[in-house]
């Protein structure tokens, strides 16, 4: 079989500019895949581009922002071909966008938006961009992304995501094949070694190699608090509730159904109190708990998951996509004794009436905390130019570029997960199977047809409610509090930190922050 090229040129490649065609053609050139069509309707095509970069710019004059850099690195040029091609100037800078500087478009974290938007600082998409016929094609985004839950604030959407997020699981896949390991781990557990499915099989299977191995078989858990609180928040999600599939029914009244309450994880939508203490982020505390306890993850020590999986001081472990991305060694290429799989679900779920476990034959619920979207200011001189711009980075073409680069930005459209356009995965350096399995664990990731996944914070005061959050899990994982007594102890801290805010006010932040008004 011949080898592919370089997953690092290839990402040098599209970082440089050119087209996702000449990628393309790299990769046939190598394994004679299908002809990769990509574009929508000559929009976002560099062929367009027939003004010089050298003319005196006639055309629209904007400033945009976006913060993170590698991110910034890779749409740079984008822009300029946009600028170009419109006649236009955009003014890039890497520097966060702030309340009082004069920035027309900005690139922000999800959690960001409902800081802007509460302020009433940003305008809503035009819905012109929405129709069937606009190059953007506004429908081959997944549901979950151009809602208002993610994309919006309330009743309004003011976002267009130009960059989603993504975890896998990452095992050392020649450990599972082990006969000892096998026969051993049968007769302790009744169960064949497997990659694990649960999060309680995680635990189970991350337990046996540590008392086999006699050191811990995970790496450290997450000190950033923002990551802490992501790992807890996806494994409280599993157990918060059943998934309701696209055929579920729904009520008219948006408070009903699928939508609506059902919507609700960290705070009640009624009243916007926490339920924070529910038994479902008891459990999720209390699986933490049960790592360190069992000596699956170190007491202290490097915090880089990925070395720690690299190094050999890790069989598992549960990777971002920016993570994933650094396993590569010097010649671009992940060892192939590492596996992916999608992140896990749980087998039973929490009766949020009794508290009682229900049994699953295999749950899981999408949390959306991440991810980068793009956003156009009140008092943009030109807000058509603006979200054109938006409309071309995260289009068809452009949003494909991005990901083919693998430099950790997950998917948000139906064609980035296109089993026939598996090539783009290719990036991050694992041979054709395990890039397939990559796919598939993103396209497990997202959960499209689950009608009710859950989304991090993102009031204007979630960095204070993280913070919180995080400084109770970290003394329920180093055994200084029980799960039960941290989560009322989050509840109480939540509490203070919003004490000087009405009632009526964090009420409606709660509302808006998953699409109801």
């Amino acid at each position: 079989m011949q080898q592919l090229p370089s997953p690092k040129f290839v990402r040098s490649k599209i970082a440089g500019g050119i087209g996702w065609a000449t990628v393309v053609g790299l990769f046939l050139t190598a394994i004679l895949f299908p002809i990769l069509l990509v574009g929508c309707g000559g929009c976002n095509g560099d062929s367009q581009n027939k003004t010089s970069t050298d003319q005196k710019p006639t055309g629209p004059t904007l400033t945009m922002s976006c913060p993170d850099r590698r991110l910034a690195d890779i749409l740079a040029p984008m822009v300029k071909v946009w600028a170009a091609r419109v006649g236009g100037k955009v003014e890039f800078t890497a520097t966060p966008m702030a309340a009082t500087d004069q920035v027309d478009v900005g690139v922000m974290p999800f959690a960001e938006l409902g800081e802007w938007a509460d302020r009433g600082d940003l305008l809503p998409i035009p819905a012109a961009l929405k129709e069937p016929g606009h190059p953007y094609q506004w429908s081959g985004v997944f549901a979950v992304y151009r809602g208002e839950p993610y994309a919006g604030w309330g009743s309004q959407l003011l976002s267009l995501p130009l960059a989603g997020d993504g975890f896998a699981l990452v095992y050392q896949a020649d450990r599972f094949t082990e006969n000892p390991a096998k026969i051993e781990f049968q007769k302790q557990t009744h169960k064949s070694l497997v990659v694990p499915e649960t999060w309680d099989d995680l635990t189970d299977v991350a337990a046996f190699f540590a008392a086999r191995d006699k050191r811990p078989s995970m790496p450290l858990l997450p000190t950033d608090p923002a990551r802490l609180v992501d790992l807890f928040s996806r494994v409280a999600a599993n157990y918060d509730r059943s998934a309701l599939g696209e055929t579920a029914p729904g009520g008219k009244d948006k408070d009903q159904g699928p939508i609506g309450e059902s919507l609700a994880f960290q705070f009640h939508l009624r009243d916007g109190r926490p339920r924070i203490d529910a038994k479902s982020f008891r459990t999720a505390a209390g699986w933490l708990a049960d790592l360190r306890q069992r000596n699956c993850v170190p007491a202290d020590g490097p915090a880089d998951p990925v070395a720690a999986l690299t190094e050999g001081r890790a069989i598992l472990a549960i990777l971002s996509l920016d993570e994933i991305a650094r396993l590569q060694g010097a010649n671009g290429r992940v060892d192939t004794r590492f596996g992916v799989a999608p992140v896990p679900g749980a087998r039973a779920t929490v009766d949020p009436k009794t508290g009682s476990p229900v049994l699953s034959s295999g749950n899981y619920i999408p949390y959306f905390a991440g991810g980068w979207i793009g956003v156009v200011r009140k008092g943009c001189p030109r807000p058509d130019a603006a979200f054109d711009l938006l409309a071309e980075l995260g289009g068809p073409a452009r949003s494909q570029e991005l990901l083919a680069a693998a430099t950790g930005y997950g998917p948000f459209r139906d064609s980035h997960l296109d089993p026939a356009r598996s090539i783009i995965w290719y990036g991050y350096g694992f041979d054709a199977d395990q890039s397939k399995r990559l796919q598939q664990a993103m396209q497990n990731y997202v959960g499209k047809s689950v009608r009710n996944p859950t989304y991090g914070l993102r009031g204007p005061d979630h960095t204070l409610l993280t913070n919180a959050l995080a400084d109770e899990l970290k003394r329920v994982i180093a055994g200084a509090v029980l799960p039960d007594e941290a989560m009322k102890r989050v509840v109480t801290a939540w509490d203070k930190a919003t004490a000087g805010i009405p009632a009526d006010k964090l009420t409606e932040w709660r509302r808006k922050a998953v699409g109801l008004y």
